[in-house]
């Protein structure tokens, strides 16, 4: 019988000495004390399961629970001598889900509950109550200590690391002093530096947080900067007290008055005014720069003089100080622009630029930087755009924040949607909008189609497997709405059994589908691209049939991709009989070729490494599912038949049309499942390896993709699994700058 506790949350210092975070222990309640001690993390002590001490009175446990699968649960609870607290449950985790995803409770297995501590030591124990039995179980005791003088102590320590990422954060990501000190000297050194300008409006601002947030600017490696504050007609007198202070200390903080409230446009495009640096990057007044944040940045100007608009990687940080939710983006991704703010935090923009569109604009308070985003990128080419991957940002979690909910403030969600539906309006007109239902947080876009309908030819290169053929074209001629379609599939005449002939019958019957004579033809690329000889559409769509679609509009979703300007080649997000996803988008590098994006992930659940749930450019998409202009695919000149017959030959297409200007497109918008999972073994399979690494290397050497990053892939996750992860990250910090100039 199985029980499983992820994390201690809140402010809270471990009491062990092993200086790691809190892992997830398994034990089994009879045996709690050594499966702690297995599981070396050092933290079983008087039958305890976590040990701690906090550095406040309130304390809330955070983490997940899986019972035994014969029983189910009706309640979480925590007792505390005679005290019960109700715990909040069935949050979803999408990370206990992967590692247990045949338990019918993982999914939903989240939990938190708030406690209330007494000095010195607090014994909690967590129970669940059975479903079968209604009896009130025990499955971990947390042992707590809270100082009588943990006021001092919560100023004196920081917070222990709570989680994963942190411990992640400080090993592998996070600048060490010795960084920190080689950019102050690299800058000093430096003939020519920028001056950034950062924005930051106020208003009524609690004193704690706006300190922290002009400290953190003050505690700066780079030197030239000045921290442009407007404050918003405050009527707390501790906050205009708070900014005369700091403008006193340091000359290079300056303040805006104004007399009345005018909300964050307003505020913002004051602050602007007074900005003289090259370039200016927003900040909230309650937020946290990281101490490198803007060195990163006036190195990025330095190296790329035309750069417009930089943004860079970000997290959250709690009241205590805890950091979490990172948020490692993608390099430049319009279209995942069009579906999320993932420039927001930290946004930088050349200062000349934001004068020039006219700043902020008054009525889309609360996603007013996404309108500026958008605005910026209508007026500057793609190379203009940089990608900076650090977490340069901490965004506050407050409950009035939207750090910690949309919900905290409708109203930004409502300027959200106003802001891309205004920059459609302008530059994509015709796209039409819809609100996507829960628990997916934002629309989808519907791209118009030509006047006049294109026809999608749809190529089946195979009559294997039988079943899957009939099954595929009997699916699609179901389930599609999108009617101007034709279905080629390819006939290479190798067997005459019953069952094929009876196929052939059949499909000629069919009046959507012709069966392309394709005799003595042999390999992936060489069948379709005869297909696409043969084909009559402006559209064409090479499918594997094993796929069937989980929508109606499926068709009209990738014809529509596929025709916008400036795009080549678009393919679906394809899942598996579970629902996990199989295919988001090929990543280049990946376990030393290549890989897919979100793989054996849930469609709804977030990561690390951004939503699979919105539309985002990739640097390749799988022949599986691949749609592509003919015009594009022939200027592309096809499938490679001579170097990459059976495979990579998507990816090298994909490659060539990305080298004329084209951009790759996935969009979950176009669903389809895989039916079956056929895996070859023995020979056949081993001899298919060999062929993949063989056409893997030529693409590679045509490609010069020996040191070549995935644009679209976060370097700071891991190439060794498909899921984002956490990864190890070598980081050069401190020398670029200082060996550009002496160049």
């Amino acid at each position: 019988m199985n029980f499983l506790l992820h994390d201690i949350a809140g402010r809270a210092q471990r009491m062990d000495d092993s200086g790691c975070s809190l892992h997830e222990v398994q034990f089994e309640p009879a045996r709690r004390q050594r499966a702690s001690e297995e599981a070396g993390i050092g933290l079983a002590r008087d039958g305890a399961d976590y040990v701690a001490e906090a550095l406040s009175p309130d304390m809330t446990i955070v983490g997940w629970f899986v019972p035994p699968e014969a029983s189910g649960i009706r309640g979480l609870r925590a007792r505390q001598g005679e005290q019960l607290y109700v715990a909040r449950r069935k949050h979803r985790r999408h990370d206990v889900w992967h590692r247990f995803p045949d338990h019918p409770f993982s999914l939903e297995s989240g939990f938190a509950v708030a406690v209330r501590l007494q000095l010195g030591w607090n014994i909690i124990q967590l129970e669940f109550k059975e479903e079968v039995s209604r009896r009130w179980r025990e499955f971990a005791v947390c042992r707590v200590w809270l100082s009588p003088w943990w006021p001092l102590k919560a100023r004196v320590y920081r917070p222990a690391c709570l989680s994963e990422y942190e411990a992640w954060a400080r090993l592998e990501h996070d600048p060490s002093a010795l960084d920190l000190r080689a950019m102050r000297t690299t800058e000093a050194a430096l003939a020519d530096r920028p001056l950034l300008s950062v924005l930051m409006p106020t208003y009524n601002t609690p004193a704690k947080w706006l300190e922290r947030a002009i400290e953190s600017v003050r505690a700066q490696t780079y030197s030239n900067w000045e921290l442009c504050i407007a404050d918003d007609g405050s009527q707390s007198r501790q906050v205009r007290r708070t900014l005369r202070k700091f403008a006193a200390r340091d000359p290079r903080i300056r303040i805006t008055w104004r007399l009345r409230s005018g909300h964050i446009c307003n505020a913002s495009n004051s602050a602007l005014e007074n900005c003289r640096g090259v370039f200016t990057a927003l900040m909230d007044h309650d937020d946290e720069l990281a101490p490198d944040a803007l060195f990163h940045v006036a190195e990025r100007i330095v190296h790329q003089p035309d750069v417009m608009m930089i943004f860079s990687d970000e997290d959250k940080i709690d009241e205590s100080g805890v950091r979490s939710g990172p948020y490692f983006k993608p390099g430049w991704n319009y279209d995942l622009l069009l579906g999320e703010n993932c420039v927001s935090h930290m946004g930088a923009f050349r200062t000349s630029l934001l004068r020039e569109i006219g700043g902020f604009r008054p009525g889309f308070e609360g996603s007013q930087d996404w309108d500026l985003a958008l605005r910026v990128v209508e007026r500057v080419p793609r190379e203009a755009v940089a990608h900076i991957p650090r977490v340069l940002y901490h965004w506050r979690i407050l409950p009035q924040s939207t750090a910690s909910s949309m919900d905290a403030k409708p109203y930004a969600r409502v300027a959200a949607r106003r802001a891309v539906k205004d920059h459609l309006a302008r530059h994509h007109p015709g796209v039409r909008m819809e609100e996507l239902p829960e628990p997916h947080d934002g629309w989808r876009l519907h791209w118009p189609l030509p006047a006049s309908p294109p026809l999608v030819s749809i190529v089946v290169s195979s009559l294997e497997p039988l079943d899957d053929v009939r099954d595929a074209v009997e699916t699609v001629e179901r389930i599609t709405t999108y009617a101007n379609y034709e279905i080629l599939v390819m006939d290479t005449g190798l067997a005459h059994t019953p069952a094929e002939l009876a196929l052939r019958d059949w499909l000629s019957t069919r009046a959507m589908v012709r069966v392309i004579n394709a005799a003595g033809l042999t390999g992936w690329s060489r069948l379709n691209n005869h297909a696409a000889r043969e084909s009559l559409g402006t559209v064409l769509l090479f499918l594997n049939p094993s796929l069937r679609p989980s929508s109606p509009d499926w068709l009209r979703e990738l014809c529509s991709q596929a025709c916008r300007a400036g795009v080549g080649a678009v393919g679906g997000q394809l899942l598996d009989l579970l629902g996990t996803i199989q295919h988001g988008g090929i990543v280049l590098g990946m376990n030393g070729s290549t890989g897919h994006l979100f793989r054996n992930w849930l469609p709804d659940a977030n990561t690390i490494g951004g939503r699979p749930d919105l539309v985002r450019e990739v640097t390749a998409v799988t022949g599986d599912c691949l749609a592509v202009m003919k015009s594009r695919f022939e200027e592309a000149g096809g499938f490679d038949e001579a170097t990459l017959p059976d495979v990579h030959a998507d990816l090298d297409l994909c490659l060539r049309l990305r080298s004329s200007g084209l951009r790759q497109v996935c969009t979950p918008f176009a669903s389809l499942v895989f039916q079956s999972t056929r895996t070859a073994c023995g020979r056949r399979a081993r001899a298919r390896r060999a062929a993949e690494v063989e056409q893997y290397s030529a693409v590679v050497r045509r490609w010069h993709l020996e040191k070549t990053v995935d644009p679209y892939f976060n370097p700071n996750l891991s190439l060794q699994t498909e899921v984002p992860v956490l990864g190890r990250r070598p980081v050069s910090i401190g020398c670029e700058l200082s060996a550009s100039q002496s160049d």
